[in-house]
């Protein structure tokens, strides 16, 4: 019984190990390979008493407030194209595959007040609130013609779309 018990914590520990695997090699896909869009932020206070020194980033997505997306799902696809590197959304949807070829798609999810995309708060080095609190987009990587939805937040950037902070 002792042996059985062994064998099934072993199996569980690999299948944890390759879940894990498979999700880090495919966001470092995501940072290699992904294209970079830009989203502009709408102001937060950069700072957290107990957490230290991050950023709540907000979007601003008043094109999609309209009644047809109000009743859109939960979770599904934010669907969006990409004008001077810059996401303009389209729809909200819950199939991730029924886009248009010059459409792209992002996950989301909706909470009782807004849109999200699961990339809504930035942590940076201590001392550094002046130099983020700069930021006016957020810029994500993506893999074009991926259709789940994925995406990487890979940075905040400034008025003239160059990084701010560090440059890893």
């Amino acid at each position: 019984m002792k042996e059985k018990s062994i064998l099934i914590l072993l199996v569980n520990l690999l299948l944890l190990f390759g879940i894990l695997t498979y999700s880090v090699s495919k966001k470092e896909s995501i940072r290699r390979e992904g294209r970079l869009i830009f989203l502009p932020l709408v102001p937060k206070d950069p700072r957290s008493l107990f957490q230290g020194d991050y950023m709540i980033l907000s979007y601003d997505w008043g094109v999609l407030e309209s009644e047809k997306n109000a009743k859109a799902p939960k979770r599904g696809c934010l669907v969006f194209q990409i004008e001077n590197d810059f996401i303009r959304p389209i729809r909200l949807q819950s199939s991730f595959t029924d886009i248009q070829t010059s459409e792209h798609c992002l996950q989301y999810y909706r909470s009782e007040f807004e849109i999200k995309v699961g990339a809504e708060s930035f942590f940076f080095q201590e001392g550094d609130a002046d130099i983020f609190s700069e930021a006016k987009y957020a810029g994500l990587r993506f893999i074009e013609g991926n259709t789940d939805g994925d995406k990487l937040l890979v940075g905040l950037y400034d008025k003239n779309k160059q990084r701010l902070g560090s440059k890893n």
